[in-house]
């Protein structure tokens, strides 16, 4: 992947995981539901967001990441557009509940084998794994309270805001055989 490709998929990421902070904090501290429709866009926004840090992940660090990582980061990414899908017709038609339920399952599968991938390889830091795999997890919480949603947006800010920098001087990135570089 080259780098300004996976700098701009990283900004992405980063965006949608701010903008997926903004949608949880607004719904849990206003009196707006999760139909009203600035909480719809700021979802259908920040899901495509999320998209792209699973395609940056997958493009990137394919090979690095081996099965658990990539398959999860395909998954995480087909989820993720069928959230969004599911959320936008929620915006356009008040329906799209149980699109938005298969999306919701196949998303935080997916995030759970990359957070998996990530800790795993070390080719992050492995923080960011479990950050990413404790907001997956909190995500689910969301119907109970709102806020637990901003975990799962706080690892994609974090994590795309790292793809961004893509280059860092320690050399962490390596190839795709053995050299995982960030505890090397």
């Amino acid at each position: 992947m080259a780098k300004l490709r996976c700098q701009r998929a990283g900004a992405v990421a980063a965006v949608g995981g701010v903008v997926w902070i903004g949608w949880a904090l607004a719904l849990s501290a206003t009196a707006r539901t999760a139909t009203s429709q600035p909480v719809l866009v700021g979802t259908v926004v920040s899901a495509l967001g999320v998209v792209a840090g699973h395609y940056a992940v997958e493009d990137f660090y394919g090979a690095r990441m081996k099965r658990p990582g990539t398959v999860g980061a395909w998954a995480g990414g087909l989820g993720g557009l069928v959230f969004a899908a599911g959320q936008l017709v929620r915006l356009l038609s008040g329906g799209g509940e149980a699109i938005v339920g298969i999306g919701v399952l196949v998303l935080v599968s997916g995030s759970l084998l990359v957070a998996a991938g990530l800790v795993r390889t070390r080719i992050q830091p492995p923080w960011l794994g479990v950050l990413l795999g404790f907001g997956t997890i909190a995500f689910l919480g969301f119907e109970v309270q709102p806020a637990t949603a901003t975990v799962y947006g706080l690892a994609w800010a974090a994590l795309g805001q790292d793809l961004y920098r893509f280059d860092p001087p320690d050399g962490r990135f390596g190839d795709a055989e053995a050299d995982y570089g960030w505890l090397g």
